[in-house]
């Protein structure tokens, strides 16, 4: 969870994401990894998952609500989805194989 934390609280840093359903539906194309909670509608989950696939983006489920995504990014509001731009490639891979094995 350090990872996932620190990777989502650098690219926050540098201004480097999109957060909330619309603004990460209109980024998908440029992010390298979208991050959804639990707290989002089965339709934009599906629409989300259709997006990234199709643009080969790898997509995480966080284990929490969106209460909790929020607290993860570092805000103290709620973040349902986000989508990250800066990130490592060496991190991203860590982070999916960290990710995967849960």
């Amino acid at each position: 969870m350090k990872l996932f934390e620190k990777v989502i609280k650098d690219a926050i840093s540098s201004q480097k994401y999109k957060s909330g359903q619309k603004e990460v539906s209109k980024s998908v194309k440029g992010s390298k990894l979208i991050i959804i909670s639990k707290s989002v509608s089965s339709d934009y989950i599906k629409y989300i998952t259709n997006q990234a696939k199709s643009h080969e983006v790898p997509l995480i489920e966080f284990d929490g609500n969106s209460i909790e995504l929020g607290k993860a990014c570092g805000r103290p509001y709620r973040i349902s989805v986000i989508s990250l731009r800066a990130i490592s490639d060496n991190d991203l891979s860590l982070l999916m194989s960290e990710h995967n094995k849960q």
